[in-house]
């Protein structure tokens, strides 16, 4: 990722993350519903985070200006 601003970067890569993840979890081998994953656990978990701090992970226009 070619940039100089470190909220840009983290927003990128947050959002890279979160699709590969996301990506992952659709095309995970299905079980039984009783049946322990735990990749299915850990990245339900990853996703969660990721949303829960979205906002801190989205490019903000007002941060960037404040830079300037």
């Amino acid at each position: 990722m070619a940039t100089n601003d470190i909220r840009a970067a983290i927003a990128k890569t947050g959002t890279a993350l979160w699709a590969l993840v996301d990506e992952a979890l659709l095309s995970h081998e299905p079980h039984e519903i009783d049946e322990e994953c735990e990749f299915e656990e850990f990245a339900r978990d990853l996703l969660r985070v990721l949303t829960v701090h979205s906002d801190e992970l989205a490019p903000s226009e007002d941060a960037h200006e404040a830079d300037l």
